[in-house]
């Protein structure tokens, strides 16, 4: 792995199709970045054009894996929805996906089929769901109860699910990584934060302080976070932070 390969995966995940990925992806990027890491540390003058150059280079990989890792996830994510809701075979794309993002894609379709029988199936289908009780009874108490407890186990992975895709939806101001959309902006819900706030990668680590949107933050080196303009902008002129914004162009 070497920085023209991570950047042509950068590039392929700009497109709305699925890129295949080699299985070991991920494992090689992390051996690419310790060496950058071990370079940067062998150079015994930190303020030489090459170790500049090389810390350069390791913040851009930084960014660069993340942005490929959140776009593949919104296409994982985009087609269980579209699969869920479709009569046609799954099997587009899903040969291209590695085994962890698989998993994802199984538990998003999963979760979107529990939500769509407890909600939308009694509505559609009343008598259905009614048959479907009824043959479900048990002829004494000792079934009802295991179905019972098997209803409210389901119900509550059900939760649990929804709450985690929510969380991919949504960022805390107080969470590490943003969403960056594939023109490599930040999605802050529905304002503009370019007015308001800038997004910035930290490059040290930082003990809790008070922004003034009056939240705590409490930050560590590789952060990548969305902060008020006033203080994004103090982090930069210290050195503590730089803007994501111009590694993304």
């Amino acid at each position: 792995m070497d920085r023209n390969e991570l950047k042509t995966a950068l590039r392929d995940e700009s497109s709305s199709s699925l890129k295949s990925l080699h299985l070991d992806f991920y494992d090689a990027v992390d051996e690419y970045i310790r060496e950058l890491e071990a370079e940067i540390k062998g150079i015994n003058n930190p303020r030489s054009a090459e170790s500049k150059m090389l810390e350069d280079e390791l913040q851009s990989a930084l960014t660069d894996i993340e942005i490929i890792f959140i776009r593949r996830l919104r296409k994982i994510t985009t087609r269980a929805t579209s699969n869920a809701f479709s009569n046609r075979s799954a099997k587009s794309d899903m040969d291209k996906l590695l085994p962890a993002e698989r998993k994802v894609y199984d538990d998003v379709l999963s979760a979107i089929n529990v939500a769509r029988n407890d909600l939308v199936e009694p509505i559609m289908d009343p008598d259905s769901v009614r048959n479907v009780v009824t043959a479900q009874k048990a002829p004494d108490a000792n079934v009802d109860l295991d179905l019972d407890a098997k209803k409210d186990a389901e119900s509550e992975q059900h939760g649990a699910n929804i709450e985690t895709n929510e969380q991919l939806d949504t960022a805390s101001p107080q969470g590490s990584l943003e969403l960056i959309n594939d023109t490599g902006e930040s999605d802050i819900g529905k304002s503009n934060i370019s007015e308001e706030y800038l997004v910035v990668r930290i490059l040290k680590d930082l003990s809790t302080f008070q922004a003034v949107d009056d939240r705590n933050y409490t930050l560590k080196a590789h952060d990548i976070i969305s902060l008020p303009a006033i203080n994004a902008k103090g982090l930069i002129k210290r050195k503590i932070a730089q803007p994501i914004r111009e590694n993304l162009r």
